[in-house]
């Protein structure tokens, strides 16, 4: 996982949110069809009013996150834990601001720290709550229709942002869905410096969310258009960089 892409940066924290538990999620007038699908089978309203935990790990390392919504109201805890002679990092990021802890000690922040922290929170909360965070005003979609994958078809969507709304918005995503149920099944990205590519390869569904562990493959030298995503570009020319796995999943509703 990169530390720095987070769709939109800071926009996934600022959703505009409905209190909701259980059932559909706020209908949301923008959305593609599918991609309405995939959040409302992926978890629905869970994302909207609980507190979910989890571990994510890569190969920059596991990290623990807590993440709540409840309404309009949001907060994100990640933890870096300590590693040889580095303290543990501590960010939590909410409606409020963002605050950062090194060695349990409170960090004093200039803007850039708290831009810097806000991104280091963003970057590891963003993917493990896909597709809930492609809600935004500032997401735009193209859809790309079916696109042949081994054997399947699925539904292919293009995902990019409004010019400098955060750090990351020439960065752009195509999401690939299950057509039937919607479900996330592989997703990619460029950003300056390369190309990735990730691929579930077991999902798990725990307090009514779903969560997938995926491969991520790469390419890395210059920016490579996520558009040249096709099967045999991944298989011939991108090399497995890590595995991404989640684990000590809790959710509780709201």
């Amino acid at each position: 996982m990169h530390a720095r892409h987070t769709i939109a940066g800071a926009l996934a924290v600022v959703i505009a949110l409905a209190t909701a538990c259980g059932g559909a999620a706020a209908p949301d007038p923008n959305l593609p069809d599918i991609v309405a699908q995939s959040i409302a089978y992926h978890g629905g309203a869970l994302y909207e009013g609980s507190r979910m935990t989890m571990t994510i790990t890569s190969l920059s390392g596991s990290f623990q996150i807590e993440a709540t919504r409840n309404g309009g109201e949001f907060e994100f805890i990640v933890t870096d834990p300590a590693r040889g002679d580095r303290p543990e990092r501590r960010v939590r990021l909410n409606n409020d601001g963002v605050t950062e802890w090194r060695g349990g000690d409170e960090v004093e922040l200039d803007a850039e720290g708290e831009r810097l922290a806000a991104a280091f929170a963003n970057a590891r909360v963003f993917f493990p709550l896909l597709p809930y965070t492609l809600k935004g005003g500032d997401i735009h979609f193209e859809d790309r229709g079916l696109d042949r994958w081994n054997g399947r078809d699925l539904h292919r969507m293009r995902v990019s942002f409004t010019p400098g709304t955060s750090n990351d918005a020439d960065d752009a995503y195509t999401f690939w869905f299950d057509p039937e149920t919607g479900r996330v099944e592989q997703f990619g990205y460029d950003f300056d410096n390369g190309l990735r590519f990730r691929r579930a390869v077991s999902f798990e569904r725990v307090g009514g969310v779903l969560f997938s562990d995926q491969d991520n493959y790469a390419v890395d030298g210059g920016k490579v258009p996520v558009d040249t995503l096709t099967p045999d570009y991944v298989v011939n020319s991108m090399r497995l960089l890590s595995h991404v796995a989640i684990s000590d999943v809790t959710v509780e509703p709201l």
